[in-house]
C-alpha cells in the first residue's frame, strides 16, 4: 500500500515537473523567438542609420566641395556651372539647371546647365510666375512635380522629349526673403520619386549658393569703385604732366594684351592692370617743375623722379585691396639684369607684374612727346625693347609684347 501511494507520489510530482520544465522550455523558446525579433529589429534600423548616415556623409561631402570650389570662382557663370554639377551629384541626376532673374524684363534665364541641349539653354525664358520655376521664383517656395507631361504647371509641352526624365525638383536660391534664381533637378531614370531630403538638400545647397553669388555681387561691385577710382587717381597724374597725357589707360591696354598673351590667371591679369593704371601715381610727390623741364635733369632731379616708386608703393601699401599691386608698383623701375632701381633685383626676383609695366611704360616713353624731343616710330621703339631684352627687360614679356604690336602694325616684328 505504501509502495503504491509512493508510486502515485512520484507520478504526481513528475508529472508537475514536467510540467515546470515545458513552461521553462516553452518561456526560453518565446525569450529567443523575442530576442531574434530585437535583433532582426536592430539589424534594420541600423541599416536605415546606416544609410542616413550615408546620406548625410553624401550631403556634408556636397556642401563642403561645393564651398570649397566657390573659394577660387571670382564670377557668377563659373559659379553656377559649379552648383548645378554638385547638384546633379547629390542627387544622382544627369540633368540639371540654374536660372537667375533678369532685373530688366523680370524673366528667368538659364544661367548654366547638365544635360541640356544648347538651343534649350539660350533660348528658354521663363516670366515671374509662370510655369514651375516662374512659380518657385515669385513664392519662394521648392515644387517638386511628378510628371511634367501631365502637370498642367509645366509650360512649353512640345520640349518634353528633351528630357530624360518626368520627374522635376525646383528650389528657390533666396537672400533673406529675396529669391535671385532658381535650382532645377530633374531625377534620373533609376529614382521613382523624390524624397523630403532631396528637397533638403538642394534647400540648403541653393541658400549656400544664393549667399555666395549675393557676395560676389557685392565683391565685383566693390571691384568696379575700386577700378573706377585708380583710373581718376591715374588720370589726375597724367594731367600734372601733359606730356603723358592718357599714359595710363594705354598702359593699362597692352598689360592686359601682354598678361592674357602669356596666360596669367584672371586674377593675376587684373592685378596687372592695377599696376600698369598706378605704377606712376608716386609722382604725384613730384614738383610739376621737375616733371615737365624741358631740359635734361640733373643729378639731384633724377633721384627726386626716381624715389616715385617707392613714394607709389606707400600710397598703395595700407590699402588692402591693392596690396598684391603695391610690389609691381614699387619694383617697375628695375632691370632684368640688377642695374635697375629702387633695389637692384634681378630675373625672376622681380614680380612679373613689375617686368610687364617695364616694357609698356619704356614703350609708351619712347612713343610720346616728351619734353625734351619728339615721338620715336613704334618700329624704332620695337627694336629698342629687343635690344634690352636680357639686360633691362623680361626677354619673354618682350617677346609677347612684341607679337601683339606686330598684329597691331600689321608689320612682321623680328
Amino acid at each position: 500500500m505504501i509502495n503504491e501511494i509512493s508510486l502515485i507520489f512520484f507520478g504526481v510530482l513528475l508529472g508537475a515537473l514536467f510540467v515546470v520544465v515545458e513552461r521553462l522550455r516553452r518561456k526560453q523558446n518565446r525569450q529567443q523567438e523575442n530576442s531574434e525579433s530585437e535583433i532582426a529589429e536592430l539589424s534594420v534600423k541600423l541599416r536605415e542609420n546606416s544609410a542616413e548616415l550615408d546620406g548625410l556623409l553624401t550631403m556634408l561631402s556636397g556642401l563642403h566641395e561645393f564651398q570649397e570650389a566657390a573659394k577660387d570662382l571670382e564670377n557668377k557663370e563659373d559659379l553656377a556651372h559649379s552648383v548645378v554639377n554638385i547638384a546633379c551629384e547629390l542627387i544622382g541626376s544627369n540633368t540639371g539647371s540654374l536660372m537667375f532673374i533678369n532685373q530688366d524684363n523680370n524673366e528667368l534665364y538659364i544661367a548654366a546647365a547638365k544635360g541640356l541641349p544648347a538651343d534649350v539653354i539660350s533660348s528658354v525664358t521663363m516670366k515671374i510666375g509662370e510655369g514651375v520655376a516662374g512659380r518657385v521664383a515669385k513664392d519662394g517656395k521648392a515644387v517638386f512635380v511628378e510628371d511634367i507631361e501631365s502637370d498642367i504647371r509645366f509650360l512649353r509641352p512640345n520640349a518634353y522629349d528633351r528630357y530624360s526624365s518626368k520627374s522635376f525638383l525646383s528650389v528657390p536660391l533666396k537672400v533673406k526673403s529675396r529669391v535671385v534664381g532658381v535650382l532645377n533637378v530633374n531625377a534620373s531614370r533609376e529614382i521613382k520619386n523624390f524624397e523630403d531630403k532631396d528637397v533638403r538638400l538642394l534647400t540648403i545647397l541653393a541658400d549656400q549658393a544664393a549667399m555666395t553669388f549675393e557676395n560676389i555681387e557685392l565683391y565685383n561691385d566693390l571691384q568696379n569703385f575700386y577700378f573706377e577710382m585708380i583710373q581718376t587717381l591715374a588720370r589726375a597724374i597724367d594731367a600734372k604732366d601733359s606730356y603723358t597725357y592718357d599714359h595710363a589707360d594705354r598702359a593699362r591696354h597692352y598689360a592686359k594684351l601682354i598678361a592674357e598673351k602669356m596666360h596669367l590667371p584672371a586674377v593675376i591679369v587684373r592685378h596687372v592692370e592695377y599696376a600698369a593704371l598706378m605704377h606712376d601715381i608716386g609722382k604725384i610727390g613730384i614738383e610739376e617743375n621737375i616733371l615737365r623741364k624741358p631740359g635734361k635733369l640733373t643729378p639731384e632731379e633724377t633721384d627726386i623722379v626716381r624715389k616715385h616708386p617707392e613714394i607709389g608703393n606707400r600710397i598703395i601699401s595700407p590699402v588692402a585691396f591693392l596690396a598684391p599691386v603695391a610690389p609691381m608698383v614699387l619694383y617697375h623701375q628695375e632691370w632684368f639684369n640688377g642695374q635697375g632701381y629702387p633695389q637692384g633685383l634681378a630675373g625672376e626676383e622681380i614680380p612679373l607684374g613689375s617686368r610687364i609695366v617695364a616694357v609698356i611704360d619704356a614703350y609708351d616713353a619712347m612713343t610720346s612727346d616728351r619734353p625734351y624731343r619728339k615721338a620715336l616710330a613704334k618700329k624704332f621703339a620695337i627694336s629698342q625693347l629687343q635690344n634690352g631684352a636680357g639686360s633691362q627687360f623680361d626677354p619673354e614679356v618682350v617677346s609677347a609684347f612684341s607679337q601683339i604690336l606686330s598684329g597691331e602694325t600689321g608689320c612682321a616684328v623680328n
